[in-house]
């Protein structure tokens, strides 16, 4: 994986070590084609048909990018992992600017700590739901 130690271990290592003690399918930089270019996004979690995409985020210069990828992937939700709440609270405000684009997908920009707690609550709620496309169990009236 490209990246520094804080990216690599800290960063996008300890999403990882959530996703699979949540029993996810993880996997790490997954190729998607945006228009004439292959980029990769940093993991790629998928458990019960739920996607979801994280990405270390050491600068809010590279959202635009990183909504674009997790959109490509069909993601229904892009984790934004930052080393500090001021980095998180610039690509909030960078994601205000592209509206269009965020409509299509939930986006939450945070500190670690945060990611975690939400990745860890996505996974464990999306063990609840049916996947796509599977019987909807019946009630009975």
């Amino acid at each position: 994986m490209r990246g520094d130690f804080a990216h690599n271990d800290i960063l996008i290592g300890r999403l990882r070590q959530v996703a699979e003690a949540c029993g996810a399918t993880v996997c790490s930089e997954q190729p998607v084609q945006i228009a004439n270019t292959t980029s990769d996004p940093d993991l790629v979690v998928e458990k019960n048909g739920r996607r979801i995409v994280g990405v270390a985020g050491q600068s809010h210069r590279r959202v635009e990018n990183d909504v674009r990828k997790a959109v490509a992937l069909g993601a229904q939700l892009l984790l934004i992992v930052t080393p500090d709440s001021f980095t998180a609270q610039r690509c909030r405000r960078q994601l205000r600017r592209l509206p269009y684009l965020a409509a299509k997908i939930k986006v939450i920009p945070c500190p670690l700590g945060a990611a975690r707690e939400i990745l860890r609550q996505a996974l464990d709620a999306s063990r609840s739901q049916p996947a796509p496309g599977a019987p909807q169990p019946r009630t009975q009236p």
